[in-house]
């Protein structure tokens, strides 16, 4: 990965210094040097091998393990974002597309087309599942009776009678037949060994595309929850012919293992590790909303440097929300990275705030920086609009990298003193 734009955001020697340290970081923190590293299957016990995938990931993924499991390959296929480019191609590797954020025909025939490969197994076969973020939308059967537009009814309706997030994801995935463990009772009774690059704030494995290969038993309190956030008779209907609150035998995960190859914290880490100076590690568990965080943040570094009383470089990961009320260009980090100079402008400071996958919200851009140097006119106006990105690119700050095969989430990194300071 490389940043593309940086000669025109890397207008002064701190900011090189800080592109470079997340720069080195991905292309240090590769997904295929994670699985290289990370893979302990002895294929030779097996008969036969198939390697699936979805996620931004997946290709990079399989790179990172392909001369290890050529010998007994019977199938590999990903799944992969439909803009997603690859230089390089593998004769035995099928390359599905589906799309994201949000699922599509698209996904849900890929993923079908997937699975088919899979309707045999036994207790002989070995079935390495890839899994990174864009896992959700990308790899989705739905359950007899639901289609692709009606997801997207249940899924606004639920919006639209104020439920949260937890909600729509939880009553989502009970409509899939892929989430929630069933694409392990799908494999069973094959061996079935999971790796996984987390993209979500405490890798939590019931999240991580909506836990495909965990036992996720359903809230007891499930079906009142539908029938309280859904109104509309036909959707109310629709998944009364599911059985949301089904619980899956504990039978079909015993031969199941997963493993975590790489998250934000790994990051997290590679940059302190490489940073000069003072420096502190702020974790990688940031999310809640970008007002909220970009508030939190700001008076974490002002108590830190009224306690340490010299400048310091700052680093930490995770992921806010924003709410979207315009049609601008832009996403989370960008809004991030100017409310951040909003709040701590009077100081000596640089922040960035990136996207590891290179991709930030509706926008070309994969994150911002911002220093003592960025000036922006009305940006008030452009937060309004949700045009953090034309705010931004005109400023000399709207990161450009194109995708980068990642995807752990974001990355802040920043430099923080009194007025003054020189680097």
């Amino acid at each position: 990965m490389q940043i593309l734009n940086m000669d025109n955001i890397g207008t002064n020697s701190r900011r090189v210094y800080a592109l470079e340290k997340i720069q080195n970081a991905i292309n240090n923190l590769h997904p295929s040097a994670a699985m290289s590293r990370n893979f302990n299957v002895d294929t030779e016990k097996f008969d036969r091998v198939y390697v699936i995938g979805f996620g931004k990931a997946s290709f990079s993924m399989y790179s990172g393990i392909r001369e290890r499991v050529l010998k007994k390959l019977s199938y590999a296929g990903i799944i992969i974002p439909d803009d997603e480019v690859h230089n390089e191609s593998y004769p035995e590797l099928e390359v599905l597309r589906g799309t994201h954020p949000y699922v599509s025909s698209l996904s849900v025939e890929s993923s079908k087309k997937l699975l088919s490969h899979l309707d045999r197994l036994n207790q002989n076969d070995l079935v390495i599942v890839l899994i990174s973020g864009g896992g959700s939308s990308l790899f989705e059967i739905l359950e007899t009776g639901i289609d692709v537009n009606d997801l997207k009814d249940i899924s606004a309706e639920i919006m639209e009678n104020d439920g949260d997030i937890y909600v729509l994801n939880r009553l989502r995935s009970s409509l899939s037949a892929v989430k929630n463990g069933k694409l392990a009772k799908y494999l069973y009774p094959a061996s079935v060994a999971g790796y996984i690059i987390s993209d979500v704030v405490y890798d939590n494995l019931n999240i991580i595309a909506s836990g495909p290969l965990v036992n996720v038993p359903a809230p007891a309190n499930l079906k009142e929850l539908a029938k309280k956030y859904i109104k509309d008779n036909r959707l109310r209907d629709i998944i009364e012919k599911v059985d949301i609150s089904e619980t899956l035998d504990s039978k079909y995960f015993t031969n199941v293992k997963n493993t975590i190859v790489l998250k934000n914290r790994d990051f997290v880490d590679y940059i302190y590790s490489e940073l000069d100076g003072e420096k502190i590690n702020l974790g990688s568990n940031i999310n809640g909303d970008v007002k909220v965080v970009s508030r939190d943040i700001t008076d974490i570094l002002k108590n830190i440097l009224e306690i340490k009383g010299e400048p310091f470089w700052f680093v930490c990961g995770g992921e806010t929300t924003v709410t979207v009320t315009g049609n601008g260009s832009g996403g989370r980090n960008q809004e991030l990275a100017v409310r951040i100079m909003e709040d701590i402008s009077n100081n000596d400071f640089l922040f960035i705030s990136m996207g590891t996958d290179g991709i930030d919200g509706k926008s070309i851009a994969a994150g911002g920086i911002v220093d003592n140097s960025t000036r922006i006119d009305n940006l008030e106006e452009y937060l309004a609009n949700n045009d953090t990105y034309t705010a931004l690119s005109k400023a000399h700050g709207a990161i450009i990298t194109g995708r980068t095969g990642n995807n752990v989430s974001d990355i802040m990194l920043g430099f923080f003193g009194r007025a003054n300071n020189n680097f």
